[in-house]
């Protein structure tokens, strides 16, 4: 799914790379819808003197988009079932950049089948967040039950109290976690979900709801967004605002999931499927560097587990953090060699490897 604005980039990056291998009719392209924008005095912001400025109407409009482009009949006529949903990587002018989250596995067939097997409408991953000891109000929203029906609760909506409260674990809780102690509200969504394809259907149709997609709540983000100045020169100066200008709303892909009438979830471990990029290379966290080191880390414990050893023990990265520390060597597994570690024994098993290391 593309936004108005980078379609044709996106478009044209995967053509110049021929599609990755993918043959054309495996790869469609589609666009979501666009929302208008307003400032905090509730004017409708302005892109020209006869056009409002619009912006993207967030991930939870891929539902009337998937509809519209007709591509939902299309998966139903190819006998498709379900449909794995993650963050991706995208084109943008200065590179590739990944969306939120680097550790991803993309179609994990154990994710799929147990949705699948367990006969789910929508199915979820969560991961603990983190331990009351650390940071309770680490911003990841929370897989929770509002009057009796599965929601994903935003972090800026849980109070902190709510962030705070913790409860005792079970014993096989604590058997794999190590701690008798646990958030509450502890199951971080990670925005990695499943979908069946009759529920895609009927939800895009309306089935589920008086007005469909339409039924999804608008959620408030403030943004920076390309407009007229309504307040110099009458409405006619041209803004490039530095710092966020404007009110967004925005449609959330997890608002379906009270609509579904069963919903599962599977918590993994946070250190083998989460490591976001959010902050720019040098940030103490959830930067590109923090996630090469946690990338590095998995693909250690696969060579280990694969019979192979590593000098660097457990490599990670501390390059441009802004200590003067230097970068560690890492190690890189590509996923063409192996998708989760399987069939690395022919390669690895009995070496020793010296870092920087790419398996190809």
């Amino acid at each position: 799914m593309t936004s108005e604005a980078n379609d044709g980039e996106t478009r044209a990056f995967f053509a110049e790379r021929d599609r990755f291998g993918l043959p054309p009719d495996q790869l469609h392209f589609f666009t979501q819808g666009m929302l208008p924008a307003f400032d905090e005095r509730g004017r409708i912001l302005r892109s020209s003197a006869s056009q409002l400025a619009l912006s993207p109407n967030g991930n939870g409009g891929v539902y009337l988009s998937l509809q519209e482009a007709g591509l939902l009949e299309e998966m139903s006529r190819r006998g498709v079932t379900s449909v794995f949903q993650a963050p991706h990587p995208y084109p943008a002018p200065s590179g590739i950049f990944g969306v939120d989250n680097v550790l991803c596995h993309v179609a994990d067939p154990t994710f799929v089948g147990f949705c699948s097997l367990r006969g789910a409408d929508c199915g979820v991953k969560t991961i603990a967040k983190a331990a009351p000891s650390a940071d309770p109000h680490e911003k990841v929203g929370v897989l929770a039950s509002v009057g009796g029906k599965p929601h994903v609760v935003e972090y800026s909506e849980i109070s902190t109290e709510m962030a705070e409260a913790t409860r005792e674990a079970s014993r096989r809780s604590t058997a794999l976690s190590g701690s008798g102690t646990r958030l509450l509200y502890g199951a971080a969504h990670i925005c990695v979900n499943w979908f069946s394809l009759p529920f895609l259907r009927a939800f895009a149709a309306g089935a589920l709801g008086e007005e469909g997609s339409a039924s999804l709540p608008l959620h408030v983000a403030r943004k920076k967004v390309p407009c007229l100045d309504p307040d110099k020169g009458g409405g006619s100066v041209p803004l490039q605002p530095s710092e966020p200008n404007a009110i967004k709303l925005e449609l959330f892909i997890f608002d379906t999931f009270p609509h579904a009438a069963k919903l599962v979830a599977l918590q993994v471990p946070r250190e083998h499927e989460f490591a976001p990029v959010k902050n720019a290379p040098g940030a103490a966290s959830d930067s590109p560097d923090t996630a090469c080191a946690a990338f590095s880390r998995l693909c250690v414990d696969r060579l280990v587990a694969a019979g192979g050893t590593v000098k660097a023990p457990r490599p990670c990265v501390a390059a441009n953090s802004g200590n003067g520390s230097r970068p560690r060597p890492l190690l890189e597994i590509s996923p063409l060699v192996s998708y989760a570690g399987e069939g690395l024994e022919e390669r690895v098993a009995g070496r020793e490897f010296e870092l920087p290391q790419h398996l190809c």
